[in-house]
């Protein structure tokens, strides 16, 4: 329990917090777009649902949404597109 104490009494300031954030965010961005390349159906229903409401750019958001939610596409929770 000390340990832990001595751990979260370390001051930090917000630009190291911020760079952490960051370098925590390659390798899930990495493994994210990887998943939305080979999991192309998914990026089609994501594209089909924002087509009626974006028509210019629905592709690309559906790509970056699918590699976002590769987690949660991973352990099935699909979206319904209807």
């Amino acid at each position: 329990m000390s340990l832990l104490r001595r751990v979260l009494s370390r001051k930090v300031s917000v630009a190291a917090m911020i760079e952490f954030a960051l370098w925590l965010a390659i390798p899930y961005l990495l493994i994210g777009f990887v998943w939305a390349f080979f999991d192309a159906e998914q990026v089609q229903l994501f594209d089909t649902a924002f087509r009626i409401r974006l028509p210019a750019g629905s592709e690309i958001l559906a790509y970056v949404q699918t590699a976002a939610m590769w987690p949660q596409l991973m352990l099935g929770a699909d979206i319904c597109a209807a």
